[in-house]
């Protein structure tokens, strides 16, 4: 290899069957990325000629100075064109355009660095995303937005490829001297426009989209069978019922001219650049961690939780306060941020009293209310922005800024977050509603964020709207299952029942009494258990059966792919958003009373007189559960009581009943025993109860809630908890074993004492002491909180110990180191 004037040449080797090696040798600096379905594969042969040419590229180093760095650059005939038209044999390996679209649509850069988020729309097919505006928005959008199209690039829900025109012989435009990158960027995408409708032969038309008028003008009669349009003439004329789309576009492209118009005058001090930010973070000058503002005193206080790795002053043991907006500089809840702290002498204790209005943003709280002082800093840097969506009203009529202003300060729902400046036409329209928008950017000359709104979900106050408002700010995101991925779904209707077969699969049906518990009304039954006495009466088999939903759900699906961006089943008050179609999480997949169903089972066998374990058993079973229980009528069953009614029995003769009564008793207290043992183990190995404060919405026949019931803490549930508990544990261990580089630990680190001051307090408070040295400490000392006159007492101390601990997250690989505790 020769390295001269910034120029790679590899002498030795004239072609790269290594698409590693083409994608490093060809790209610009710090292009690291095309999907894997995008790559380049070999078409010619092992050794296809290619043309060798140059691309320059001006840059600037950390230090500010110009450089000029040449590079190699290697254009071949055969680049795939992952449409499944195609006629010229190309390796379209991985995800290829629908033929069912009516036309490819070529996106100009300006369009996808700008209106990206409307190319999103599922609804739009055939969308030819070009290396070119894949590169520039890399280098001028940043990394989250360069995910984003990565990520929708790579998903099989959306009809979109990305085509590598800069690699291929007939469509690469080279720069022209004094040629300008915007229209450079429009050539480059109309000449790889022209290539795919060549390349296709002409079985499709192609429509390239710009929102650049002189290259409408310039290229809209060169070609037949290639249109060049204007984004909004493109949505109007081929998606006019897509009426979301281009109200979205609108919004953005108000945002944008709003974005040209803004003053001059700082309003707050200038972020400094990236590489100082990760230098003064490596030599711990500066400090990073996430920003969490304070939702009582949003205008005044939030504090900066530091990340372990990033934190190089060892006398810092706590998060660092910022008060005021101004030493946020910025920031948005959620960020993460650089800090600096300030002098000693500025340090400030957090409010611990709530205050009313008034208060200036930088005012100082009530003297006696606030807490010791604590490290204070002030915002240096933006790490990482993690904006989202977020949900706003606007302002009524009398406040608005002046009249027919396109500029309105909408309130976000969230008192977190700052006000957000929208330009739109329909303030009057939308007053009282709730409206979605997202963040577009925060200058430095601005006092508040700028951003654009995406749609209008309905009157504030009204049960959808704010439904949907519930969902948008806790981030999720649900769309009904498209009519591809319920295809994916088996036969099962009425008149046409899907049945089990026993073929590969263990049948429990026969030989073991399998019932399930749950609140009641659950309707998706994903756990059952199971125990009996095996035969010599010395053993029993416990056994906890799961759902096989892998039986039905492909990897890699569409299914599959839905249900991992959904990544659970979210309950409502008065409905719910399952992860999966209806049919298998409503019906096949759950472990519903009387009917068969296909389990992942793990069955144990334990020694009746120590519950020790002497064999364990994994695997694929069909069972049918007999009873589904709730946990009140479990507990009933537990404790003797005669009204308890299981409805599996209602209708047998008295005898029989009886019987199978006094058998499915007997199984729940076998169950009661053996969890009770696997606690007491748990709790010795120093195993820490937490409280959280667990309510259930009371409704009415309309769906009105009427009341909130806390739930009445049961010994089922615990029963129910340590079985599944006990599952996971010797799951955790068969996957160690098998899988040992793939294995996951949930990690719960130490949790900081400085989390503990309030719980410490409290408790001392009433006349006891709490040691958190380590979770067996605290658990003992937990324990020990009891009020005989007043039980919320240890409750609410349970509850505050919950808040103050670390959260979990996973560690690649894992060893245990005691395998007896679970």
């Amino acid at each position: 290899m020769e390295v001269a004037d910034g120029s790679i040449c590899h002498r030795d080797k004239p072609f790269f069957n290594s698409r590693l090696a083409e994608l490093v040798l060809t790209s610009p600096p710090s292009w690291d990325w095309m999907p894997a379905d995008a790559q380049l594969a070999p078409q010619g042969g092992a050794h296809e000629d290619m043309i060798k040419t140059e691309k320059i590229f001006h840059l600037k180093s950390c230090r500010g100075r110009k450089v000029r760095v040449v590079r190699e650059h290697y254009l071949r005939e055969h680049v795939p064109c992952y449409s499944a038209l195609c006629q010229a044999g190309c390796h379209n390996d991985g995800k290829v355009l629908s033929e069912d679209a009516t036309h490819y649509v070529f996106p100009d850069v300006g369009v996808v660095v700008d209106y990206q988020e409307v190319l999103e729309f599922r609804e739009l097919q055939g969308v030819v995303f070009t290396q070119t505006a894949c590169h520039a928005v890399q280098h001028g959008k940043g990394r989250r937005q360069y995910n984003r199209l990565r990520g929708l690039l790579k998903d099989p829900r959306h009809d979109c490829i990305l085509f590598a025109n800069e690699f291929q012989e007939y469509s690469y435009c080279p720069r022209e001297k004094g040629e300008s990158q915007d229209k450079w960027h429009s050539r480059c995408v109309y000449s790889a426009a022209v290539w795919y409708h060549g390349h296709l032969a002409g079985l499709k038309p192609v429509v390239m989209i710009t929102e650049d008028a002189s290259a409408v003008a310039q290229y809209s009669s060169f070609n037949s069978g290639i249109y060049v349009v204007s984004m909004q003439e493109y949505l109007q004329s081929f998606w006019p019922e897509l009426q979301a789309a281009q109200d979205l576009y609108c919004s953005v492209s108000q945002a944008l001219q709003e974005k040209e118009s803004e003053g001059t005058e700082r309003e707050y001090t200038e972020h400094l650049p990236s590489e100082v930010l990760e230098a003064g973070i490596k030599s711990g000058r500066y400090i990073q961690g996430t920003l969490h503002v304070n939702k009582h005193r949003a205008q005044n206080e939030a504090t900066v939780r530091l990340e372990g790795s990033s934190n190089k002053n060892s006398d810092l043991n706590s998060d660092v306060l910022l008060i005021g907006g101004k030493s946020r500089n910025r920031a948005v809840h959620g960020d993460t941020v650089a800090v600096e702290l300030l002098p000693r002498s500025e340090w400030r204790g957090r409010a611990t009293a709530l205050s009313e209005g008034g208060q200036g943003e930088d005012a100082a709280s009530p003297e006696g209310t606030q807490s010791q002082p604590m490290p204070t800093g002030r915002v240096v840097g933006i790490v990482q922005r993690n904006w989202r969506d977020y949900v706003v009203t606007f302002p009524p009529k009398e406040e608005t800024q002046s009249r027919g202003s396109r500029r309105i300060l909408a309130t976000p729902w969230d008192q977190r977050i700052p006000k957000i400046r929208i330009s739109t036409q329909q303030a009057d329209a939308l007053q009282d509603h709730r409206v979605v928008v997202r963040i577009d950017s925060w200058e430095s000359t601005s006092l508040y964020p700028n951003g654009h709104s995406v749609r209008v979900l309905g009157r504030a106050g009204e049960l959808e709207t704010e439904v949907q408002t519930i969902l948008i700010e806790n981030c999720i995101h649900v769309l009904p299952f498209s009519e591809a991925q319920l295809r994916e779904m088996p036969a099962h209707s009425p008149e046409k029942p899907w049945r089990a077969e026993a073929a590969g699969r263990r049948d429990l049906r026969e030989s073991h009494l399998v019932f399930s518990i749950d609140p009641l009304g659950c309707e998706d039954v994903d756990d059952a258990m199971s125990v009996r006495s095996l035969p010599g009466g010395q053993r029993l088999e416990l056994g906890v059966h799961i759902a096989d939903v892998t039986h039905f759900v492909a990897e890699d699906s569409l299914t599959d792919l839905e249900a991992r961006a959904r990544a659970t089943t979210y309950y409502l008050a008065d409905r719910r958003y399952d992860m999966l179609p209806a049919v298998l999480s409503g019906d096949l997949c759950s472990l519903l009373g009387g009917v068969d169903r296909y389990a992942m089972s793990v069955l144990w066998e334990l020694d009746v007189g120590t519950l020790a374990m002497h064999r364990v058993w994994y695997g694929r079973t069909l069972i049918r559960s007999s009873y589904q229980l709730h946990y009140e009528l479990a507990q009933a069953l537990l404790d003797g009581r005669p009204e308890a009614r299981v409805p599996e029995l209602a209708q047998l003769a008295p005898e029989e009943r009886d019987a199978r009564l006094a058998r499915l008793t007997q199984s729940l207290e076998t169950l009661t025993h053996v969890a009770r043992h696997l606690r007491a183990r748990r709790d010795r190995g120093g195993a820490l109860e937490l409280e959280g404060l667990e309510v259930r919405a009371q409704l009415d026949e309309d769906k009105n809630i009427t009341a909130l019931v806390p739930r009445q803490p049961l010994e089922v549930h615990e029963t129910v908890a340590e079985c599944m508990i006990y599952a996971n544990h010797w799951v955790a261990r068969k996957i160690q074993e098998s899988f040992p580089q793939q294995a996951l630990l949930r990690h719960h680190p130490p949790p900081r004492q400085e989390f503990f001051g309030q719980l410490v307090d409290s408790a001392k408070s009433r006349g006891f002491t709490i040691n958190t040295r380590s979770n067996k400490d605290l658990a003992e000392s937990l324990d020990q909180a009891v009020d005989p006159k007043d039980p919320l007492v240890n409750r609410l101390l349970r509850v505050m110990a919950t808040q103050a601990m670390s959260g979990s997250g996973p560690i690649h690989t894992f060893h245990l180191a005691d395998p007896s505790l679970c």
